[in-house]
């Protein structure tokens, strides 16, 4: 299939993944725990005490939930539905898995926060669909950001104003993205 054919089926998909990212949130509001309440002094040295405040975890006990893209008309991306996740987000809450509760995920998935932040739903669904069908999962661009990030957060190489670098560096990707659609 061509690339921007697939890219198409993705941007006809976005109504059904807006729609189960909202239903996905709401069924686990009462779960869902303010990040800084977590006990993850490290966090609060990188990110800003309101973003902590604002974004919630889950904690769930197997696979966090992710969207049945065969079933959303993306049969090509079927194979990341099957992916074994630690970690997952949508919006301003992540998922992880009880077991793999680390302060090193937590920040990698507030990375993504403030992805989701900066992009919104849409354009946010569209570059990690676009990354995944180009790069795969572990090299799409934003997880590539976040692992890089997460690095450097374990090796306590961070500096400077993160959110700002996070947000520049989305942009960055937003504009390779925007320029295939």
């Amino acid at each position: 299939m061509n690339p921007n054919d697939l890219i198409q089926k993705f941007h006809l998909a976005l109504p059904h993944l807006r729609q189960w990212v909202e239903d996905t949130l709401a069924a686990h509001r009462k779960q869902s725990v303010p990040v800084n309440r977590m006990g993850y002094a490290r966090l609060g040295q990188v990110f800003p005490e309101e973003l902590l405040q604002r974004v919630r975890s889950v904690v769930v006990e197997g696979n966090p939930p992710f969207p049945a893209l065969s079933r959303m008309g993306l049969p090509e991306l079927a194979r990341f539905e099957a992916l074994p996740i630690t970690g997952v987000t949508y919006r301003d809450t992540f998922f992880v898995r009880r077991a793999h509760q680390t302060e090193s995920l937590y920040f990698h998935e507030t990375v993504h926060v403030v992805q989701w932040d900066r992009l919104g739903v849409d354009r946010f669904l569209l570059a990690y669909g676009v990354g995944l069908m180009q790069f795969g999962y572990r090299d799409s661009p934003l997880e590539e950001m976040a692992y890089t990030l997460q690095d450097d957060f374990d090796q306590g190489r961070l500096a400077g104003d993160l959110v700002g670098r996070i947000h520049r560096e989305t942009d960055a990707v937003w504009e390779g993205v925007k320029a295939l659609l």
